[in-house]
């Protein structure tokens, strides 16, 4: 009996061959009315005419199965062609095209094979996302169209410098490159390159879209990929912004933190199975998370909060190559002294290693320490201490990347008061647990 019934591969295989045209089809079906035909159904039955035809000939080992099919397809596409053009005179094709991919996907998903001990492998997860690609950016449709209406031409060229920058150099920057006897990782300065400009453009179409409020946004998310860059981002749009609301710009600052020591947290879980790091980090977590809260009331209930727009993007660029590049700078020095002293102190260095690393990336250090202490290189003390150390240092650089950037004080006072108060509560908690008070 068991004989009979069809392996879980050729399962999954069929399930997948319909959803991913049943994926692109569910937007059709949203929007279905007189002058659509076609809905979840005929999408996904026509990805799983692909499927098993694509199966079949590669069972039987007869392609006529699949040019039967493929002429199926090829009417059915042509004849919503037809109706299109010449019925609906006006209307676009994106349905007869999304309709033709969905039998694309589903053949691709037939000629699948499994890998790794799943039913199904990498084709079929290609099939999946691009058929996810193609439900997001149809259901998203009036908000792409509006976003190319009312984007500047100073954006476009941004969104193409970017581009250029991303595909057209990445592969020509080697990964490392002999500086004397130190390996260097030339790769690593350019992606700070590429997050930094990335993040200054999002920081620039955040504003533009949530007006003030953006900056709380970016300064979060921004900390997510780096806290550092995100810093040096959101103070360079202070200075172009004309030095306006500096308490937003300074509360910016403190989210860029919070993301910071969150990922941290992260990475300990995802590093150290073992869990024990991570029960020692809970407290920074918790802490900043309250400090950040209060900050934020304390914000919205501040005097300084005009009724006006306070950022104004037409003043600034959406791109900012010289904070770009001021930021590799310092990472490339402050990384190759960090690698002498860890080289030349052994043991110590990592500590040492762990107080410079902050100043260029917590993450960085971070990881490194949890992978050291989930290999029993180093103790769970020792490696408490590196991390907490480079989160403390990561809090208190904040003040080095706004003073690098703008040299008036007024921003710089409300950075510093608030990355004492951060960096204050992580070194007592930091002796406290060199006393022994946290098992």
């Amino acid at each position: 009996m068991q004989a009979l019934l069809p392996p879980p591969d050729l399962i999954a295989k069929i399930l997948l061959g319909f959803v991913v045209g049943a994926l692109i089809g569910l937007e059709r079906q949203k929007k279905l009315d007189a002058e659509r035909v076609v809905g979840v159904r005929s999408f996904g039955l026509h990805s799983l005419l692909g499927t098993l035809s694509a199966y079949s000939t590669g069972i039987l080992q007869e392609p006529v199965i699949l040019i039967y099919s493929v002429v199926i397809s090829v009417i059915l596409v042509a004849s919503q062609v037809y109706y299109k053009l010449f019925r609906l005179t006006g209307k676009g094709l994106t349905t007869p095209l999304v309709f033709a991919i969905s039998f694309i996907l589903g053949v691709v998903v037939g000629l699948d094979e499994p890998q790794g001990g799943l039913p199904f492998g990498t084709q079929s997860v290609l099939a999946m996302t691009v058929s996810f690609g193609v439900f997001l950016v149809l259901w998203f449709k009036d908000e792409l169209a509006h976003a190319v209406e009312v984007i500047t031409r100073d954006e476009m060229i941004s969104a193409v410098e970017l581009g250029v920058i991303i595909l057209f150099l990445w592969p020509l920057i080697p990964a490392t490159i002999m500086i004397g006897p130190i390996v260097y990782p030339l790769l690593t300065i350019y992606f700070l390159i590429v997050i930094l400009l990335a993040i200054s453009f999002a920081n620039y179409l955040l504003v533009k879209k949530y007006k003030d409020k953006g900056v709380y946004f970016f300064g979060f998310f921004g900390g997510l990929a780096s806290s550092e860059a995100a810093v040096t981002s959101v103070t360079h749009f202070y200075v172009n912004s004309e030095r306006k609301g500096s308490g937003k710009i300074s509360l910016s600052v403190v989210l860029a933190n919070v993301a910071m020591v969150v990922r941290n947290g992260f990475l300990l879980i995802i590093l150290d199975t073992s869990f024990r790091l991570i029960w020692l980090y809970l407290i920074p977590i918790v802490a900043i998370l309250v400090f950040s809260l209060v900050r934020v009331v304390i914000e919205e209930k501040s005097e300084d909060n005009p009724d006006g727009q306070m950022f104004d993007t037409k003043l600034v660029s959406p791109f900012e190559f010289g904070a770009a590049l001021r930021f590799a700078a310092i990472f490339a020095v402050v990384y190759l002294v960090q690698l002498a002293l860890t080289t030349t102190f052994s043991d110590l260095g990592v500590i040492v290693a762990a107080i410079l690393g902050g100043f260029v990336s917590a993450g960085a250090v971070v990881a490194s320490v949890a992978t050291l202490f989930f290999g029993g290189q180093i103790t769970l003390s020792f490696a408490a201490y590196a991390v907490i150390l480079a989160s403390t240092t990561s809090v208190f650089n904040k003040m080095m990347f706004v003073y690098l950037t703008d040299r008036q004080t007024g921003l710089l006072k409300k950075v510093a008061r608030d990355s004492a108060i951060i960096g204050g509560f992580f070194i007592i908690y930091l002796l406290a647990l060199s006393m022994g008070l946290f098992p």
